[in-house]
């Protein structure tokens, strides 16, 4: 199953890829999507590249009813993104990176693509994905479930972005 999503930032793309890799924000980010409870990593790289991993525990009722048997009481989701170096032959001056999202112990997880542009007045933040699930019969619902919790959390984690940066103008 496919998902995507796109927002815009009021910040320069130098601004969004600070907030990206601080630490500090990661967590707030995590907290922002509904975590009960959440370990963050930022590895930065002086390429300036850098990698981003969340782990969260999240309640099991934020996910359908019949697969709350599979994962018990709490939910455990793996979250990275990993941004390349900046590409200096660019012309737009974006930055790429993949995104990776896992459930241990489940069978569904998540992987792209994630894009900032340079548009007039700020940035554009893109994802598009795929989201599988390998269990007979019930797959589609796992694959369905997955992706609402994505797009349920982007929402609440974007907002959390957007109030770091207007915060710090």
């Amino acid at each position: 199953m496919k998902i995507s999503y796109k927002h815009h930032f009021d910040a320069s793309i130098d601004d969004v890829v600070a907030m990206l890799s601080d630490e500090e924000f990661v967590a707030q980010r995590a907290r922002a999507s509904g975590a009960a409870g959440s370990d963050v990593l930022v590895d930065k790289d002086d390429d300036g590249s850098f990698t981003v991993v969340i782990r969260r525990t999240v309640p099991a009722d934020t996910i359908p009813s019949e697969f709350r048997a599979l994962v018990g009481s709490q939910v455990h989701v793996r979250y990275t993104e990993v941004w390349a170096a900046p590409d200096d032959s660019r012309e737009d001056a974006g930055r790429e990176g993949t995104f990776a999202m896992e459930i241990p112990g489940t069978p569904g997880h998540a992987r792209g693509a994630v894009v900032l542009t340079p548009v007039d007045g700020g940035t554009s933040f893109g994802i598009a994905g795929q989201v599988q699930a390998s269990v007979p019969l019930v797959g589609q619902m796992v694959e369905r479930a997955v992706a609402s919790a994505i797009q349920q959390a982007l929402p609440q984690e974007l907002a959390e972005a957007d109030n770091w940066l207007a915060s710090r103008k």
